[in-house]
């Protein structure tokens, strides 16, 4: 079936366009994830750990900083 056309446009619900919009993110936000390894069951814990040393890199800054003399 062709999609209706209206001066060379498609033309669809909004619903179905916010629809194709919304599967298009998700897929494409899975599998910007996958490329980088953090897909799967460890995904979360894997965020975690990488939150968690860039806080002890930004704390670490901060002392190095401290300490320091300009």
């Amino acid at each position: 079936m062709t999609p209706p056309r209206s001066e060379g446009f498609v033309r669809m619900p909004d619903a179905e366009f916010e629809a194709i919009l919304t599967r298009a993110a998700e897929e494409g936000a899975k599998r910007a994830l996958a490329d980088v390894g953090l897909d799967g069951d460890e995904a979360a814990l894997d965020i975690r750990d990488l939150r968690s040393l860039v806080d002890c890199i930004a704390v670490g800054r901060c002392a190095v900083s401290r300490r320091v003399p300009p």
